[in-house]
């Protein structure tokens, strides 16, 4: 509400300048020449000076949200984590996996060949 009155103050100085000052003026911007009222040139500076830090303030915001959206996910991950630890896989050396299978083959065979006799 403060905010709002201040604007409001604000506005109406830069309007009763304005008017005060309505008198013609010749502008000089690099080739071009022409002759505004000087309220006019008042009016599209203040109103190029709010634009301007409407679009700072709406980009400051857009990366506050983008900062506590990456904070949020990681500390879900980090939440996640210490929820289900990941357990070590269970790692079985390739020799004694082939060496496994070799000798159940071989018993096997073994049955298979006595049963032969």
């Amino acid at each position: 509400m403060v905010a709002l009155l201040i604007a409001i103050v604000v506005a109406l100085i830069i309007v009763i300048f304005a008017i005060q000052n309505a008198a013609v003026v010749t502008i000089h911007f690099l080739f071009w020449v022409t002759d505004l009222p000087l309220a006019l040139i008042i009016f599209c500076s203040v109103l190029g000076g709010a634009l301007v830090m409407f679009f700072l303030a709406l980009r400051r915001q857009m990366l506050q949200k983008k900062a506590i959206k990456a904070k949020d996910k990681k500390a879900e991950v980090k939440a996640q984590s210490k929820q289900s630890p990941i357990e070590d896989p269970i790692v079985v050396p390739i020799d004694s996996a082939v060496n496994n299978t070799t000798t159940s083959d071989n018993s096997v065979n073994s049955h298979t060949s006595e049963e032969k006799k």
